[in-house]
């Protein structure tokens, strides 16, 4: 036992090289390797050079531990420092783990322990299972894999985040390119495509080649990730890391410090005709959840009146029935007597291949059906058994399945076989595009329209909680928490009620927000100008053609009244990231110049030139640096003198400080 290892001391530090010298026997001769050569080993703290006064050799720390289940002995060791208080202070913090019971673990990467982690988590429903696989293959072990476990911090883990960021204005700067290119091919193809017919053999090309719609190179990540995305990677790492925290591995689960943004739900909106007409004109469609109404979801069903899954598509318009629960859904389940089904199992899909289980408990439900879904339930049960009998007269075999939808020919359904069918028969059919999940939205439209309850809407959408059917669904009707408030207040008898103090007003809504206006002329002046801004295409105004309304409303008092019209400025911005650390640019539009009104508090200004300095979320978020103003060359200038300041006040805070030292240097600024 060294001098060292013989101290009180639970641990020392000292100095050791990796000379080598050769492996002498007994008789003081060279001991061979299996290929003749001499055997070499390492001198380490042996080496006379490390007694000179020249550096030689590296600092090491050595601790004594329990020892074993075996009660041989344990001990600690670490090395490579440069001096010897980089050594101690790494001494220290082992000291330090030791007495608050943490394990010492100098190999384990975060790659190793997220691996191991999934794999012992073998309760996991699989398609939860599934989605922390892809997180950990696609983002956690790219970005984090090759950190030791025990030098996990919370830096790393903002910057991974931030390179999806990053990674997401790439994407839809590619994406943009694509459609762009895509709606010159398509203008080129009705000028100079091929015509009805074969053409002729050795044809002249056309007289302009047709234009190239790039393609995007493979990457990991080749979606936008949304903030609820993100939040769900986070989740994933953050379970992982708490359970090494209660075994000792870490000190504290650092995903639980990260900012990110907060993955809101999104709100279901009508296919309104104005928007049907917008989507007819340019082919694009809406990026928020959009429903139909329901004179469309009339026409989608006389459409499929001939369809073999008709009664499913009435159970998910009228029941807000899942693809998953539709494809799952077995006869015992259906009690056509008493006119209620029970949903208890549904069919999901792992990675692409078709999984039956129960599905979470706040999903299973009991629901009661209306005459017409319950007579279309019988009437497919009535085909099947046609289809079965002419199979069997056929000489066909008819798969035996207590399933309720099956294929023609009897074999059970694929969850995506749905989701293809359905978007077909829309596209057949020419009604605006929305999901098959958005039918759920469909039927919460329907039950709100009726009078239901926001209670009664959860349970026969079987959400987990109340919360999440009212964050959805309260904007597809909003006339309807209005008419429910008046109703509530008639219910009060009172001989003061003031039945005239809300003025009538022409309400407009523009762009999302509700403009009330008490004069008509003025009215009238503010929809010609908005639609006259839609109809130049200006790129920021993508809401649609609006109207005076044929009624004026009473004032609700939210917001503010305009008794004159709305000033109206072209307002010119135009913004860029920095990265905080290195002060280098991510990213910076184009100046681009865009029409704005005095209700639009975000976008609206009447100054020549204005900017702010923003620091984005994360401890490593990027500063985001805006300017807008109505004169467009103060803006540039403005904008120039924004970005130079911004550097200049990074390499002040960060000229004698390292990153980790200076996290916020642009911000304290």
């Amino acid at each position: 036992m060294s001098e060292r290892e013989k101290n009180d001391s639970p641990g020392s530090v000292y100095r050791r090289c990796t000379c080598r010298e050769p492996v002498l026997d007994e008789n003081r001769q060279p001991v061979l390797d299996a290929g003749g050569k001499p055997k070499m080993r390492e001198l380490g703290s042996r080496c006379p050079k490390l007694k000179g006064k020249k550096a030689h050799g590296t600092w090491w720390y050595y601790l004594r531990l329990k020892p074993g289940p075996d009660g041989k002995p344990n001990r600690d060791r670490k090395g490579g420092y440069a001096d010897k208080d980089a050594a101690l202070a790494d001494l220290k913090k082992a000291i330090a783990k030791i007495d608050r019971g943490e394990v010492i673990d100098h190999r384990t990467t975060v790659a190793q322990y997220l691996t191991k982690w999934l794999g012992q988590r073998k309760t996991l429903e699989p398609t939860t299972a599934s989605s922390y696989e892809s997180h950990l293959r696609i983002y956690l072990i790219p970005a984090l894999g090759h950190i030791k476990l025990e030098d996990l911090t919370a830096e790393p883990i903002t910057d991974m985040f931030d390179a999806i960021q990053a990674r997401n204005v790439v994407i839809a700067y590619e994406l943009a390119l694509i459609a762009k290119a895509r709606t010159e091919h398509a203008e080129w193809k009705k000028l100079y495509g091929r015509k009805p017919g074969r053409p002729k053999r050795n044809a002249p090309p056309p007289p302009v080649p047709a234009p190239e719609i790039p393609t995007r190179k493979p990457h990991a990540q080749m979606r936008i990730v949304s903030p609820a995305t993100m939040q769900r990677i986070r989740a994933t790492l953050r379970s992982a890391l708490t359970a090494a925290v209660k075994k000792g591995q870490v000190s504290r689960n650092w995903a639980s410090l990260i900012d990110l943004p907060s993955g809101k739900r999104p709100k279901a909106l009508l296919w309104t005709p104005e928007r049907v007409e917008a989507w007819k004109r340019t082919g694009e469609k809406p990026s928020k959840v959009m429903v139909w109404t329901p004179e469309q979801a009339g026409q989608f069903l006389d459409g499929i009146e001939n369809d073999w899954l008709r009664a499913f598509w009435h159970l998910a318009i009228f029941r807000g029935l899942r693809r998953g629960e539709g494809a799952g859904f077995a006869w015992p389940k259906a009690n056509l007597e008493t006119a209620v089904i029970t949903v208890d199992w549904q069919v999901v899909t792992v990675d692409g291949k078709p999984l039956e289980k129960k599905p979470k408990a706040d999903s299973e439900r009991t629901l009661a059906l209306d005459s017409h879904t319950l007579q279309e339930v019988r009437d497919h049960r009535d085909r099947m058994a046609e289809a079965c009998s002419d199979a069997a007269e056929a000489g066909r075999p008819w798969p035996t399945t207590d399933k309720v939808f099956v294929r023609e020919d009897g074999s059970e359904i694929h969850p995506d076989y749905l989701t293809d069918r359905f978007e077909r028969l829309c596209t057949k059919l020419g009604l605006p595009p929305v999901r098959l999940h958005d039918l759920r939205h469909l039927a919460a439209t329907l039950l709100l329209g009726a009078g239901a309850d926001l209670k009664v809407v959860q349970e026969v959408l079987g959400h987990a909680t109340y919360v999440l059917t009212a964050d959805t669904y309260t904007s597809v009707l909003p006339s309807l928490d209005r008419e429910n408030a008046e109703k509530a207040a008639a219910l009060v008898p009172m001989k003061s009620r003031k039945t005239t103090s809300a003025p009538l007003v022409h309400l407009l809504v523009l762009d999302g927000i509700e403009v009330a206006m008490t004069n008509a002329e003025d009215a009238q002046a503010i929809v010609d100008l908005w639609n006259d801004l839609l109809a130049h295409g200006y790129a920021r105004v993508n809401d649609l053609p609006v109207a005076i309304p044929s009624k004026r409303t009473r004032w609700s008092g939210r917001g503010r009244l305009w008794e004159r019209q709305p000033r109206h400025e072209h307002v010119y911005s135009t913004v860029a990231s920095l990265d905080r650390r290195s002060g280098k640019h991510i990213y910076e539009l184009p100046l681009t110049g865009q029409p704005c009104f005095e209700f639009e508090h975000d976008l609206f200004t009447d100054q020549a030139a204005v900017t702010t300095v923003e620091l984005r979320h994360g401890l490593r978020g990027p500063v985001e640096v805006v300017a807008r103003g109505t004169d467009e060359a103060a803006v540039k200038g403005a904008f120039a003198q924004a970005l130079e300041q911004a550097t200049q006040l990074h390499t002040a805070n960060y000229s004698e400080a390292d990153d980790d030292d200076a996290p916020g240097g642009i911000v304290a600024a």
